[in-house]
């Protein structure tokens, strides 16, 4: 699992971008954070998604590249996007609240850029897990497809992380040399 340390970066955005929130809505950390200056907001939160994002896509590429094993790396992947639903929804929420003053709107517009800058970094490591779990024949050609489109969409992401989970848990169940194997006698 220590592999997967870097996985933390792809989590701590989103709820960074929460934090970056709390700070605008209440005057004390806005002052004493970042100086009443929203530039140095945003600045954070383009380093750390670089960050997130440089490790994402070195996480996708090792993992596809050594073959990682499959079933440890779909757990991180539903891992990755089960921890993040809180986030997402405070960002829901308060971009919704936003929406419904003129002077909000564009706060809900650049939430909304945060929120799908968040799910290409989750996304990048869900594809490694589909394509993964493919390699293994976890899952079909159609449903690698299916799913690691899935893996770009609200909501469905979660879904699918944990369907190729569950199906590749299924096959390492049946295949004896897998070092997850249960085998009954």
């Amino acid at each position: 699992m220590k592999k997967f340390v870097p996985a933390i970066s792809i989590v701590l955005f989103p709820y960074t971008i929460v934090f970056c929130l709390y700070c605008i809505f209440s005057g004390f950390l806005m002052e004493s954070v970042f100086q009443n200056n929203a530039y140095l907001f945003l600045l954070i939160l383009i380093i750390i998604w670089v960050v997130a994002l440089v490790c994402a896509i070195s996480i996708c590429a090792v993992s596809l590249v050594e073959k990682w094993d499959f079933i440890e790396l779909s757990r991180a992947n539903m891992l990755i996007k089960t921890v993040s639903i809180p986030a997402y929804l405070v960002i829901f929420v308060i971009s919704a609240a936003c929406m419904i003053t003129i002077f909000g709107f564009a706060l809900s517009i650049i939430l909304m850029i945060f929120d799908m800058m968040s799910i290409v970094l989750s996304g990048l490591i869900g594809i490694s897990a589909v394509k993964r779990s493919y390699d293994s024949k976890a899952i079909s050609a159609n449903e690698m497809i299916l799913y690691g489109v899935l893996q770009f969409v609200f909501c469905a992401d979660v879904a699918t992380s944990m369907i190729v989970f569950y199906k590749s848990k299924k096959v390492s169940r049946v295949d004896k040399n897998s070092p997850y194997a249960i085998i009954r006698e």
